[in-house]
């Protein structure tokens, strides 16, 4: 992969006349582990390969004609912004890349999926937006052309551009910024129409169909008939070499590869702009221009609906009676028609799933109803779909061909389906057979854990794939190796259902040291293995049926024994496409031993981005920020700002603090950064209440959801809410330990002056902002908080140590304060100084009560014993808290095992517990 040294770049242009035609301006490097930016554009007149590398060692003439260039100028304000991001490499594809050689090309074209994906930032440049705002509504005037929108959004190659980037940052023809993916999400998808889920989180954010992704290509456009299908290999991880001139063979040898790697039968749920009959694979992706609707479905799900729609169509028929308004098939002989089918469609459910290519065509098992009128024609019923989706087949020789278009089961037919293995007429069928799950595990480092290793296979990034069609299981494995504390993760799927689960080392800190990770994760895979059944079986239940609780988490806490950690992991509801899954580390509250059930949350994001996981209440207020729907509290008294922290019951918020005030008294946070900054959001109100309003520039409509209509009309309305960025979280994480149970104002609107209206948008009574900053703190005049977002950090709901683990710190500390403030000994003082040592240490060890158990009694006496005679204790007299984690070291099997070591060796492991965290994502 070449890239551009944007120094080198910059450095020639700004020295033109004096600059080194031997300075190289193009680096070889490996895209996984480089920090570079990547462009996406649209081509014009561009500046290439060789024109960009020889520009020094042409004469002055053409140098200065190609300077003079737009593609020219687009390289260098694509460095200079880079430069400014703090990028040193830029990818550009008009000038990384020699046309010239095919090797050279055709790897670029497999590859640059990932590299899009491994950029940190894609600048995507709409050389035909004049405006300094991204364009919100469909303009058919000004891009005529391109369906009413820009037309970068029209293009091909620009699909994967679009989706492949973590990051992508929108700028205008002056290159001024206009926005990025995440925040114009639910815009990108009224353009584009891909979810917004895909556009934030990446295609690991659903569960998507082979037809549903070929929709989203339907409408665009390349300028080689062969791109239309180069582009998309990407989007479904296949490679195949480029033969340019094959023409549009190359979507059907898409097609094949796809086939090859998954079993989605939504490949051939495609409907042809005009009726045709052949091969039973599209001819180009205009062809699923419908094909958004088309969803996978389990082999069970679609024999159920299969078998529901038979008996629907045969309890249409003559032969049934009516009971309590239900009908009841009264002949016998369909009676046992409709129970053998289902038997036999559950008997050969796992054929539905195989699709395999020969040389011959497709072999595929499907239900096929057969024709009263022709015996060479059929309809075969694809399992796809939540309605049966069905494609008209006509026999050829041993083979099937596609004949007509697809349609939909609507008529009422008595006739019954049977179960087919077809050949059809050559092509392969593309969907997944595995399922990709989105891994979150960077907050574990706040500990200082890491990811030591996977097994048995190996992945980076961050996504896990794992098969849903057979049994399969991966384990990660997480470790500190400052105190030798490791636990495990792992991720499986027995029969169609996926499962987690989180076990700690059972070994102690002196064998981690000489035993790898390897043999830990080779242990706990077997166990996990042969117990997945009962993981399936303990994994949580969806409860409710409500697409309002689509944002529930599940968290599973373990415990990390001899260490005052504990392992979360925080799972998705699946059955909502929610394929996220989240390891933590947290301080544990010291009430448990060993792993715990599964414990509910919810994660009301209140549809844009908040900083971790917040639990939120349903507030009467409705309006949109930056196209999201929100939902409001109104402020009644002291002004909320921005920040704050407090109590929050029965819809009274009482502020105690403000986390941008608390960041300057941490040491190791500036709070001037940018990524500590509040977001500015664009606010727009009610649209039917806005219908009434003659004059409504800089004014919102505020929707109250009640039927009283106490709605609000803004003036000059204007959204803060706070950054969602890994920083940002980390500074929660740390706050989370003064600040449990606190509540925090995530959203505020700000406006110039306020006033209610009724369902007719005319004004009930001016008084309204009276109530609103009535003490008028606001360094500014006239300038209103009315409404607020308060939500309940996931981060900040801890729980609180049990009472008897206190009483244990209480008397730690006590004796502890007692031994150490005694002065020195010297001489025969030693040895009486020793006795009492170990006479107070017996006396710690009864308040503790160990008494009982004189092995765990005498280590304890010598663990003691030996601690209490270091000079260097008083220098952790004045941490408190290094007493309250001392109990989570000495809980183990065997306290004599604890004090096997030296004082000394324990000591250089408990100073980790003091160790100040520092706050990188």
């Amino acid at each position: 992969m070449r890239l551009l040294d944007v120094k080198a770049v910059l450095d020639r242009e700004a020295h033109i006349q004096q600059a080194d035609p031997e300075r190289e301006i193009l680096k070889e490097l490996d895209d996984k582990g480089t920090r570079y930016a990547i462009l996406s554009h649209r081509w014009g007149d561009e500046v290439g390969y060789e024109e960009m590398t020889g520009l020094m060692n042409m004469e002055e003439r053409k140098r200065d004609q190609i300077r003079q260039r737009n593609g020219y100028q687009k390289i260098i304000k694509s460095c200079k912004q880079a430069s400014k991001d703090g990028y040193e490499l830029l990818w550009i594809d008009t000038c990384c890349i020699d046309k010239w050689s095919s090797s050279e090309l055709s790897e670029a074209i497999n590859s640059m999926y990932r590299w899009y994906q491994n950029a940190q930032v894609c600048y995507a440049y709409l050389n035909d937006v004049d405006e300094s705002v991204f364009p919100a509504e469909r303009n058919c005037d000004k891009f005529s052309e391109s369906d009413g929108w820009p037309e970068w959004f029209m293009r091909g190659w620009t699909l994967q551009e679009l989706i492949a980037p973590k990051q992508v940052e929108f700028f205008n023809k002056d290159w001024a910024p206009i926005g990025n993916k995440r925040h114009l999400a639910p815009t990108l998808e009224d353009i584009t129409q891909i979810p917004w889920e895909v556009l934030r989180d990446g295609l690991a954010a659903k569960r998507l169909s082979v037809a549903q992704v070929m929709s989203w290509a339907a409408k665009r456009k390349t300028t080689r008939v062969e791109d239309r299908a180069y582009s998309l290999m990407g989007l479904f991880r296949v490679n195949m070499p480029m033969l340019y001139g094959e023409g549009k063979k190359a979507f059907q040898r898409l097609q094949l590869e796809i086939i090859r790697v998954s079993s989605d039968h939504s490949i051939f749920a495609w409907n042809p702009s005009e009726p045709r009959t052949g091969s039973v694979l599209a001819e180009d992706p205009s062809d699923f221009r419908s094909g958004s609707l088309i969803k996978i479905v389990k082999p069970d799900e679609f024999i159920d609906s299969l078998m529901a729609l038979i008996e629907w169509n045969a309890l249409s028929g003559p032969r049934h009676s009516h009971h309590r308004f239900r009908k009841i098939l009264s002949n016998p002989i369909r009676w046992c028609r409709l129970a053998w089918l289902r038997w036999r469609a559950r008997a050969i459910s796992h054929r539905l799933r195989t699709i395999s290519v020969t040389s011959s065509g497709i072999q595929v098992c499907l239900p096929v109803i057969p024709s009263r009128d022709s015996p060479s024609h059929l309809r075969a019923i694809l399992p796809c779909g939540y309605v049966p989706f069905i494609i008209d087949l006509v026999s050829s020789g041993s083979n099937f061909e596609r004949t007509s278009a697809t349609a939909r089961i609507s008529a009422p037919t008595t006739t019954y389906p049977e179960f087919k293995t077809l050949c059809l007429t050559y092509h392969r069928d593309a969907n997944e057979t595995h399922r990709e799950f989105a891994l979150d595990d960077k907050y574990a480092s706040y500990h200082g854990f890491t990811r030591c290793g996977t097994y048995p296979c190996e992945f980076t990034g961050d996504t896990v794939a794992l098969s849903s069609l057979a049994d399969d299981l991966i384990i990660i494995v997480y470790a500190n190796d400052h105190n030798g504390s490791r636990f495990a993760v792992g991720l499986g799927y027995h029969l169609g259902q996926g499962w987690v689960h989180a076990v700690y080392d059972g070994c102690s800190p002196t064998q981690k040291d000489r035993i790898p990770w390897s043999n830990f994760a080779h242990g706990t895979f077997w166990r996990m293995w042969n117990a997945r059944a009962e993981h399936v079986q303990s994994m949580p239940k969806q409860e409710y049926d409500d697409e309002r609780r689509r944002n529930d988490h599940f968290i599973k806490h373990v415990h990390i024994p001899r260490s005052i950690w504990a392992a979360r992991v925080v799972w998705g509801r699946w059955e909502m496409e929610n394929f996220k899954i989240m390891v933590d580390v947290e301080q544990c509250p010291g009430c448990c031993d060993g792993p715990r059930g599964w414990a509910t949350t919810c994660n009301e994001h209140c549809g844009f981005d908040t900083p971790g996981f917040m639990d939120t209440t349903c507030y009467p207020y409705l309006l949109r920020l930056d196209g999201w729907w929100a939902q409001f509290a109104k402020c009644s008294g002291p002004r909320i700002v921005l920040g704050d922290y407090g109590e929050y019951s029965d819809g009274n918020f009482k502020c105690t603090g403000n986390i941008f005030e608390d960041m300057r008294t941490l040491g190791n946070i500036d709070p001037t950064e940018s990524v500590y900054q509040p977001l500015v959001c664009h606010v727009s109100g009610s649209g039917w209440l806005m219908r009434h309003v003659e004059n409504h520039i800089d004014l919102a409509m505020v929707c109250h959801t009640s039927t009283e209509g106490n709605h609000l009309a803004l003036r000059q309305p204007k959204g803060l809410r706070l950054p969602e960025n890994g920083h940002f979280e980390l500074l929660l994480k740390e706050l989370a330990i003064r600040l449990a149970g606190k509540h925090l104002v995530i959203s505020v609107i700000q406006c110039s002056s306020l006033y209610g209206v009724d369902i007719h948008g005319e004004a009930r009574d001016s008084g309204d902002d009276s109530t609103i900053d009535g003490d008028n703190h606001s360094m500014q005049p006239r300038i209103l908080t009315p409404l607020y977002i308060v939500v309940s950090p996931q981060v900040w709901q801890r729980e609180m140590p049990c009472v008897q683990r206190r009483e244990q710190f209480k008397s730690i500390r006590e004796h502890f304060y007692a031994l150490v403030n005694i002065r020195q000994p010297t001489g025969v003082e030693v040895r009486h100084k020793s006795a009492v040592h170990r006479k107070t240490a017996r006396t710690s060890i009864a308040h503790l009560g160990w008494h009982q158990n004189r092995q765990k009694k005498d280590g304890a006496i010598r663990f003691f014993s030996e601690m209490f005679c270091l000079h260097h204790l008083r220098n952790y007299v004045g941490k408190i808290f290094f007493f309250e984690r001392l109990p989570s070291i000495m809980k183990s099997d065997s306290v004599s095992e604890v004090s096997t070591g030296s004082a000394e060796g324990l000591f250089t492991k408990l100073n980790l517990f003091v160790r100040k965290p520092t706050l990188q994502p």
